[in-house]
């Protein structure tokens, strides 16, 4: 009878034990839906809630009082720096199939961030390409930089005869085997492909 009995009490324990969480989650549903759903309390992502907040954030940013020049500007800002973070891999691939090992990985690298920067400037375009590879080729003067990016400059955008020109005359080697001439002219060919690439994805 006492076996009968502890047999009993235990099975009944198991059976109140399994059927407890089922009833606390049956309450946390519960408790979820009536809040969704009570117009007394209105869900924290109801759409008026969120109308506030872009209201709100409207209104702080007019108080900025930002001309049309200036927010253009910051635009642009933001743009190049978000291509930096995101956009200049693409770039920096295209510039690694198109040049081939005539560039190295630093120098790519160098080109497509400087080439970044410089688009927003409004600086002539013959002085972005030398801002793209001025650190790249330090033993060069700045004048005879200028004669070698003239010609690229000065090429319409999209034309492809001068630049395909440019990598042409330049023997397909590692970076570091070609001739400081060479490496400034497919440096300067490089700036001028990324420059106007970065330019047409602002």
């Amino acid at each position: 009878m006492n076996l009968w009995e502890g047999k009993t009490t235990m099975v009944n324990h198991n059976d109140s034990s399994s059927k407890q969480p089922l009833s606390t989650e049956n309450n946390a549903q519960q408790e979820m839906l009536q809040a969704i759903l009570s117009p007394q309390q209105p869900y924290p992502w109801a759409p008026a809630k969120a109308t506030d907040y872009f209201h709100q954030a409207t209104a702080a940013g007019d108080e900025l009082a930002l001309s049309d020049e200036e927010a253009r500007s910051g635009w642009q800002a933001l743009s190049a720096q978000l291509d930096t973070l995101w956009g200049s891999p693409s770039i920096q691939e295209a510039l690694a199939q198109r040049f081939a090992r005539r560039l190295s990985q630093d120098v790519i690298e160098q080109i497509t961030a400087k080439a970044t920067q410089v688009v927003i400037t409004g600086r002539p375009l013959a002085e972005q390409l030398i801002a793209c590879v001025r650190d790249t080729l330090t033993g060069w003067d700045e004048a005879d930089l200028q004669v070698m990016a003239r010609p690229l400059a000065h090429a319409m955008r999209g034309q492809e005869e001068i630049l395909d020109a440019t990598i042409n005359s330049v023997r397909d080697i590692e970076w570091a085997d070609l001739s400081p001439m060479e490496q400034a002219r497919i440096s300067l060919a490089a700036a001028r492909w990324a420059v106007d690439n970065i330019t047409d994805q602002a």
